[in-house]
C-alpha cells in the first residue's frame, strides 16, 4: 500500500484561501487507544485516498509531459498544484461527514494535514486540527508547523496560537518542539547568528566543533547522510566548490546522521571531502541537530564571518552563485 506517496507528491500552494467549513465536533484518541487499534486505511477512506492519489499523478505527468510544469523547479511546482491540493481537501471534508469510525477519521485528517501543510493550505490545516483534542491535537500540531517550515511558509498568528498552547504540554518533547518552532531564528533565520554548536562537541580530526574556530571565514553548515540520496547528490558539486573557494576564505563543515563510522569514513575519503566533519553515529537522534531543529536533510546555513546566516537556499548551484558574489 503506497498511502505515504499521495502526501508527499503534493508538493503545492502559495497563497492562503479562506477556511472552509467546519468539520465534524472534537474527537478524541489516546496514545492507548491508538496502540489497540489496526491504524490502516480502509473502506471508503482508502477508496478516496487511492483515487485521489492516481487522479494527481496522472495530473502531474501530464502537466510534466506537456511541458507546463518543470519538476525541477519547487517553485512552479508550488503554483501549479495549489489548487489541486486544495480541491482534495474540499473532497474530504465531505468524506469525513460519513465516517464512523474514530481511527479512520484520524487517519483521513492526519493525511489531510500533511497534505495541506504542505501545500501552504494554513487556514484549512486550521480547520482540521479543530476536529480534534487532546495527544492527537498536539501531534497534528507539529506535524503541521514542521511542514509549514519545510515548506518556508510564513506561520499565521492562528498558527502561532496552536504552538503557544502545546507550551502547556504534559510531553516536555512537545513543549520544545513547540518552543523551537516559535522561536524567530527557525522562523527566519537569514539576518540572524547562527546558534552555537551544543558545548563540548569535537570534529573527527578531534578539534573543537565551536564557531569560534571558523570566525573570519565564509562557513557552510551542512546537515547530511551518506544514506540519504539528495545528500549524496550535492557531493560532487559541494567538493568541486570547495576546492575551488577554500583558499579564499571558504569552510564547509558537515554533521553527519549516520550510523556507521566505517561507511562513513569511507564515502568521505573516496569522494575527497576534505574538510571538517561531525559524526557521533547517532542517526535521527544526532547530538547536534535539535539545536537547529533539524527534520529533513539535506539542510544548509551558509554563515559569514561573524556568524550570521546569510541564505539556507543552496542547492542546485546556488551555493556557488552565492560564493560568487561574496568572495570574489
Amino acid at each position: 500500500m503506497k498511502m505515504r506517496s499521495f502526501v508527499y507528491m503534493i508538493i503545492a500552494a502559495l497563497l492562503l484561501c479562506p477556511n472552509l467549513a467546519a468539520w465534524a465536533e472534537q474527537d478524541e484518541l489516546t496514545q492507548e487507544q491508538l496502540k489497540e487499534m489496526q491504524l490502516q486505511p480502509s473502506g471508503p477512506v482508502l477508496e478516496f485516498l487511492e483515487k485521489e492519489n492516481k487522479e494527481l499523478g496522472e495530473k502531474i505527468q501530464a502537466k510534466i509531459g506537456d511541458g507546463s510544469l518543470d519538476p525541477s523547479n519547487q517553485e512552479n511546482m508550488l503554483k501549479a498544484l495549489g489548487g489541486e491540493a486544495k480541491g482534495i481537501l474540499e473532497r474530504a471534508i465531505e468524506l469525513r461527514k460519513t465516517i464512523k469510525e474514530p481511527g479512520q477519521r484520524l487517519i483521513l485528517d492526519m493525511e489531510m494535514v500533511t497534505l495541506g501543510s504542505q501545500s501552504g493550505l494554513m487556514q484549512e490545516v486550521i480547520a482540521i486540527i479543530a476536529n480534534w483534542k487532546g495527544d492527537m491535537r498536539e501531534a497534528m500540531i507539529i506535524t503541521a508547523a514542521q511542514r509549514f517550515q519545510m515548506m518556508k511558509v510564513a506561520m499565521s498568528e492562528d498558527f502561532d496560537a496552536l504552538l503557544k498552547e502545546l507550551q502547556s504540554s504534559k510531553d516536555p518533547q512537545i513543549v520544545e518542539a513547540a518552543g523551537r518552532m516559535l522561536n524567530p531564528f527557525f522562523r527566519s533565520p537569514e539576518g540572524k547568528p547562527f546558534p552555537e554548536f551544543p558545548a563540548g562537541k569535537k570534529t573527527i580530526d578531534g578539534q573543537d566543533l565551536n564557531l569560534a574556530r571558523f570566525k573570519g571565514k565564509v562557513l557552510l553548515v551542512d546537515f547530511w547522510a551518506t544514506w540519504c540520496p539528495p545528500c549524496r547528490a550535492e557531493v560532487g558539486p559541494l567538493v568541486s566548490v570547495y576546492n575551488k573557494y577554500k583558499d579564499k576564505g571558504f569552510e564547509i563543515v558537515g554533521i553527519s546522521f549516520d550510523k556507521e563510522r566505517a561507511d562513513f569514513d569511507a564515502f568521505v575519503k573516496e569522494n575527497k571531502m576534505d574538510w571538517p566533519h561531525y559524526f557521533d553515529g547517532k542517526h535521527w537522534e544526532n547530538e547536534v541537530g535539535p539545536t537547529y531543529g533539524i527534520q529533513s536533510i539535506p539542510t544548509m546555513y551558509l554563515l559569514d564571518g561573524e556568524g550570521k546566516v546569510i541564505t539556507t537556499d543552496l542547492r542546485d548551484g546556488k551555493l556557488e552563485k552565492e560564493l560568487e558574489k561574496i568572495l570574489k
